[in-house]
């Protein structure tokens, strides 16, 4: 029960907007920054000061709406109004996670025009498309979108990050890599969260609406699984992962309509899914723990166990790497 308690009745947020350092001279991405959670975060980056925020997505024209919006906004909560020239600032690039081939330009498009980044957010996924959907590639769409599409951007950006890092006057411990996890129920397949044999769940066990649901929470937990390897493999960076919480967001959109009522009934507004990612990105009990995992708004949590005892124990973090990294090899 106290799992169930946590997602819906968190309590109030210890640390909102206003707690942002000055962002002045840093730059950012975050993925799906044309609306919901993607947006506010980046909304809450503008006013911090933050010198440049790149937006990625798939729709050119929601990219300059959301540009709009952004610039012309209030700040959110309780921050103050945006100090600096914001002209500029906030710019869009074209990503469509459930297309392999469009990753590499994104990325190319954005180390040609910056020489640092100092936190990404994997903010944008897709939740229980419908059955039998999969990737321009073919696979089965969740986990493309979801894992293999952030797993090979990251490839590309995280050299950017690493010389970011490396630069002593940048703050140790601020260059972070911050992965959208999952909710703590229901347990994903597999003992260690994925289920390596079928990782696209194609047996029919995982028909219907269990395997739609399977097949999403197998994706998040995957990535908390990739925060943890990360965090292994380059220690000069935080690496961490986070469920946002019950929000209300277009992310249902492909979810029975029953499911979309419990979550409009239990859940709240984007804001506050943007609080867990803002101390994702700038917490600092988050620097002192490399690789955890957040629950909302933003406290440190617990993975549930077979997750958590798979990385511990069986390496399923190398396992997931070698994984992901085997079937994005043609794209890099």
């Amino acid at each position: 029960m106290s799992k169930y308690l946590r997602q819906y009745c968190p309590g109030a947020p210890t640390k909102t907007e206003k707690d942002l350092p000055d962002l002045h001279g840093r730059v950012f991405v975050v993925t799906g920054g044309t609306g919901g959670i993607g947006l506010a975060v980046a909304t809450a980056l503008f006013h911090a000061n933050a010198s440049r925020i790149y937006i990625l997505g798939r729709s050119d024209s929601a990219g300059k709406d959301a540009i709009d919006t952004i610039t012309k906004s209030d700040p959110p909560g309780d921050m103050k109004h945006r100090t600096a020239d914001g002209e500029g600032v906030v710019k869009f690039l074209y990503l469509d996670l459930s297309d392999l081939q469009t990753i590499k330009p994104t990325a190319e498009a954005f180390l040609s025009a910056e020489t640092r980044l100092d936190v990404i957010w994997h903010n944008a996924g897709v939740m229980a498309p419908p059955e039998g959907s999969v990737s321009k590639q073919g696979h089965e769409l969740s986990f493309a979108t979801n894992v293999l599409g952030p797993f090979l951007l990251q490839q590309f950006l995280t050299p950017v990050l690493l010389k970011t890092a490396n630069d002593t006057a940048v703050p140790r411990g601020s260059v972070r890599t911050c992965w959208a996890a999952s909710v703590e129920f229901p347990d994903p397949p597999g003992e260690d969260g994925v289920l390596w044999d079928d990782w696209e769940l194609e047996s029919p066990e995982f028909s219907g609406l269990n395997g739609r649901v399977q097949r999403y929470v197998q994706s998040k937990w995957a990535n908390a699984i990739l925060a943890s390897e990360m965090a292994k493999r380059h220690p000069q960076l935080v690496s961490v992962s986070f469920n946002p919480g019950a929000i209300k967001t277009d992310l249902t959109r492909h979810a029975p309509g029953i499911l979309k009522k419990v979550q409009g009934l239990l859940s709240y507004p984007v804001r506050f899914g943007a609080l867990t990612e803002l101390q994702a990105g700038f917490g600092s009990q988050v620097a002192e723990h490399n690789g955890c995992y957040l629950i909302p708004w933003g406290k440190i949590g617990k993975m549930i166990p077979k997750v958590a005892e798979g990385i511990e124990k069986r390496g399923s973090g190398e396992r997931l790497w070698n994984l992901c990294d085997g079937l994005v090899q043609e794209f890099y």
